[in-house]
């Protein structure tokens, strides 16, 4: 049996709860550390939007800390003055981020999933809108892709658990009808990531390649897209 590795040995993961502004003087980003550690003078990544910076302060309500590691509840002040809100995820190291993935899935509700219909998915902080593309019925578990109406950053359930896991909401009811777990991103460049800019989607090209020459094919098709 495969016993999973402590959480505060993987890359570090903490979805942002809360943006901490009592005054024009101190700007923070409050949460819990999902996985790895941190420390003042590390790297970091905001994500969707994927600017970086570095952590200045590890701010606790016993004082500054020199370094935090999962799962401890703290708020992190950086280098740069990014616009981070809640439901972004602060992270070290490669994460997977777009709006199609595939997932098990396990069906909570007596109303079947309907791939016709639009449900809440909550992931970690994040909430947003998402289409299943296989029915369910209750109690039945499936592998199914889900496309989400914004992009995500997350990491593949065997990765992080929290990163990986989510919840499928009725909207309707507000009842949670499923519980899933993310296998993989499903890459499609033809399609176009909602409320995605010419720069966001040229970034997004670059980083979903696997190598340099891939990145720069990506990257011309993305700009002959825009420009025709």
């Amino acid at each position: 049996m495969e016993v999973e590795r402590p959480s505060a040995g993987k890359p570090f993961r903490m979805p942002v709860q809360l943006a901490v502004r009592p005054d024009d003087t101190f700007r923070g980003y409050a949460g819990q550390i999902a996985s790895g550690t941190i420390r003042p003078g590390d790297p970091i990544t905001v994500w969707p939007s994927g600017r970086s910076s570095r952590v200045k302060r590890i701010v606790t309500y016993d004082g500054d800390l020199d370094v935090a590691i999962a799962p401890m509840s703290v708020t992190l002040v950086l280098e740069h003055e990014l616009d981070v809100s809640r439901g972004d995820l602060l992270a070290s190291g490669t994460v997977e981020l777009g709006n199609r993935f595939s997932a098990h899935v396990v069906w909570m509700d007596e109303r079947p999933l309907d791939p016709g219909r639009t449900y809440l998915l909550k992931h970690a902080t994040r909430t947003v809108t998402a289409q299943v593309e296989t029915a369910l019925e209750l109690n039945q578990i499936g592998t199914v892709l889900l496309s989400t109406s914004r992009p995500i950053a997350f990491d593949a359930y065997a990765r992080n658990r929290t990163t990986g896991s989510f919840v499928l909401i009725d909207p309707a009811t507000n009842f949670t009808a499923g519980a899933g777990m993310i296998v993989r991103a499903v890459r499609d460049e033809s399609s176009v990531v909602p409320g995605m800019d010419a720069a966001d989607r040229l970034a997004r090209a670059a980083r979903e390649a696997d190598s340099h020459s891939e990145a720069v094919a990506a990257v011309r098709r993305v700009l002959e897209e825009i420009l025709t």
